[in-house]
């Protein structure tokens, strides 16, 4: 193990939506055909471990949190170190008779899962699905094997359950604070930090709009009090759609004008204790809004999404947390996750906001200097709901993926321009920020590969999206299969 790890928390339904695409992400940027090591230090957020046949394993260093019912046929101990035995076949010491056995519904996965589980993932993740239609909850796309005590379970209260809803600040804070729940999920940080050489931190991704807000910023609180010298980059996640938006009546228009206000308020109290214990913290959201309604939904170039499926506006997000986190799990950087919430929280500010442009529209045979030259506007939109980022007097962390240093100018008509002489992607974008931002500090981070896509990822970039992630003038055929690579900075 290398050092440099980071515990990633996950609180919620939609955050887990975002992090089953956070991990799906992240497994495919493992290279296995190359003899030279990744440039992304995978210790940082994953862990070796062993099976019980003393089988190697390499799983996310994280925790999650969801409702009963919500894992769907998920197990929460996993598959990878035991298999749970049928009830019939446990060996019971009691009267037998005197037992009564009560078993729930068993749930099949959806069909992409099912194909998963008989071994034929590299077919399916090849090939175009439609899972718009079959996904309900984050495990119906989930590929990740998980360590079996990443996933923790809420048992008091019910997924989807409209009698005992879970969904207001204090709960959550009563839950950390009232139940044996924070003690176990404290031992399981614990455990998970004992394994480490040279622990940065936390990765706390939350729901900023029901009760888990109150649980997540109870528990960043508690870490803050027992690893003070450790960063805490929290990442409040408003959905782009709620269900309680399909009205029929005047009676389910009151409730869902109710539960708004009831989500506005959450998000208050989230964002204010976030402001106390979190190093930083990154409000993110494809609406433009946020609240009291998340809003139209941002409109990216060459990109087609649904913001009423949390399959889509997940993995929009979860694009942009993989990219935005990159510098400090790179080997080739002396840069932590500290270094990056010091230089963003200078004069005590928390807040921190976020923008993405997905896919970088770069065409086919352009070169770098000839794109930003013709660029018009902002590079990138932000995804922090009610926040326009200006260019004047800020402290910025800007990341491009996909851009080789082959594709970086020309030499003919190229040398009058003042970005001719820079030599590298890092050089000359930091040129252009420099040039169109006052008074600013821009960091730039550059990496050559690309962000890998493949099913389960949804299939929300229009046809102008080459396989390569560049922007081509002819239509991509659509029996090309789903195996594409995004440019993103």
């Amino acid at each position: 193990m290398s050092g440099k790890e980071v515990v990633t928390l996950q609180f919620g339904h939609y955050s887990n939506f975002v992090g089953a695409h956070l991990w799906n992400l992240n497994d495919l940027s493992f290279d296995y055909s190359s003899n030279q090591p990744s440039k992304i230090n995978h210790d940082v957020l994953y862990r070796e471990g062993l099976t019980n046949d003393g089988h190697t394993t390499f799983t996310p260093r994280a925790l999650l949190v969801d409702l009963k019912g919500s894992l769907k046929y998920l197990s929460k101990d996993g598959s990878l170190y035991s298999e749970r035995p049928a009830p019939e076949k446990v060996d019971i010491h009691w009267d037998k008779s005197r037992i009564e056995i009560k078993k729930d519904f068993e749930q099949s996965g959806s069909k992409f899962i099912q194909e998963i589980e008989k071994g034929n993932g590299n077919k399916v993740l090849n090939k175009k699905q439609n899972l718009e239609q079959t996904v309900n909850v984050w495990s119906d796309f989930l590929y990740t094997r998980y360590h079996p005590r990443t996933v923790n379970i809420i048992n008091e209260y019910k997924h989807e359950d409209v009698n005992k809803e879970f969904d207001v600040y204090p709960l959550g804070v009563n839950l950390w604070n009232n139940s044996e729940f924070s003690e176990e999920f404290s031992d399981k940080i614990r455990n998970y930090i004992e394994e480490c050489d040279n622990f940065q931190g936390f990765h706390v991704i939350l729901d900023a709009v029901d009760a888990f807000s109150g649980l997540s910023t109870s528990c960043i609180e508690h870490v803050r009090d027992e690893y003070e010298k450790k960063s805490v980059m929290a990442i409040p996640l408003i959905p782009s759609y709620y269900k309680d938006y399909n009205i029929t009546s005047t009676d389910q228009n009151y409730k869902s004008i109710t539960k708004d206000s009831v989500r506005v308020l959450n998000i208050a109290l989230c964002f204010n204790d976030l402001a106390e214990n979190a190093s930083i913290f990154v409000p993110l959201c494809t609406g433009l809004t946020g609240w009291r309604q998340p809003g139209e939904s941002i409109p990216f170039n060459n990109l087609h999404y649904d913001s009423r499926l949390w399959y889509h506006s997940s993995a929009i997000l979860a694009s942009a947390i993989d990219t935005f986190t990159l510098k400090h799990r790179l080997r080739s950087y002396n840069f932590s996750l500290n270094d990056l919430c010091a230089d963003l929280s200078s004069f005590g500010r928390r807040a921190v906001a976020s923008s993405l442009c997905l896919p970088f529209s770069f065409n086919k045979d352009a070169t770098l200097l000839e794109c930003l030259d013709n660029w018009d506007g902002p590079l990138s939109k932000s995804i922090t709901p009610n926040c326009k980022i200006g260019s004047n007097r800020m402290m910025q962390y800007w990341f491009l993926r996909g851009i080789a240093e082959n594709r970086l100018k020309h030499s003919q008509n190229q040398q009058n321009l003042p970005a001719f002489k820079c030599n590298t992607v890092q050089e000359m974008l930091t040129y252009y920020m420099a040039c169109t931002t006052y008074a600013s500090a821009n960091n730039v981070t550059v990496v050559d590969k690309a962000l890998t896509v493949k099913t389960p990822y949804p299939d929300i970039f229009n046809a102008h999206v080459g396989i390569d992630g560049n922007i081509i003038a002819d239509m991509r055929p659509e029996d090309s299969g789903k195996l594409f690579k995004y440019n993103l900075p």
